[in-house]
């Protein structure tokens, strides 16, 4: 799936709870690893040990000094800060600190030469519980306009759930591709891609 998106694209991932968008969206963002991109997460819940421990089972080959990580979960794990780039951020109502961080983290793989960079943010409904839809929605053009600049790929989650249609809506409105997860009646999983041109927009096994 990841080889259809064009650089410069966003992602949003979005579903109920419990229904495997983070999954999804690590597994987008371990793509390509293996051949020279850098990973730079924003997490909002889980600390960034927790995180690096769910890249290693997608890449068992995983080259640390191309992973980033601005941790926002409040955790403290020493190990990760000698193992791989983390910027860590108070919480995830603090902007300015995360996009400082992923800055910085940039920086870094500018000097390793690594160009081309997938972004994640898991996930947005930790930021709106923080902060009021608007400013969430300026953070999220701003970073999705970064990442076009920088000819990256945006990776982002949603919980259908925990948010009503028009601040869903809303927040759909930044990005440039959506991959939409369900179950049916059946309580099988389900997924559909909305955005990209050429793709089947019907729901498909998932």
């Amino acid at each position: 799936m990841i080889k259809e998106l064009p650089a410069g694209t966003s992602v949003l991932i979005n579903g109920p709870t419990m229904i495997g968008k983070r999954e999804l969206a690590l597994r987008l963002l371990a793509t390509g690893h293996e051949t020279g991109d850098g990973i730079l997460c924003v997490t909002t819940s889980d600390d960034a040990a927790s995180l690096l421990d769910e890249f290693e089972r997608q890449i068992p080959s995983l080259e640390r000094d191309r992973v980033g990580v601005v941790d926002c979960s409040g955790g403290d794990h020493r190990r990760t800060i000698q193992e791989i780039a983390t910027e860590r951020v108070a919480s995830p109502g603090d902007l300015t600190g995360i996009s400082i961080g992923t800055a910085k983290l940039l920086q870094r793989f500018s000097k390793q030469d690594i160009e081309d960079v997938r972004h994640g943010l898991v996930s947005v409904s930790t930021l709106i519980q923080y902060l009021d839809l608007n400013t969430v929605f300026k953070f999220l053009h701003i970073y999705t306009s970064r990442i076009d600049d920088t000819d990256g790929l945006g990776v982002f989650t949603v919980d259908a759930g925990t948010h009503d249609r028009q601040t869903i809506d809303t927040i759909t409105g930044e990005f440039d591709c959506v991959i939409e997860l369900r179950e049916d009646d059946a309580g099988d999983r389900e997924i559909r891609i909305k955005g990209l041109s050429g793709v089947d927009r019907s729901w498909h096994p998932y």
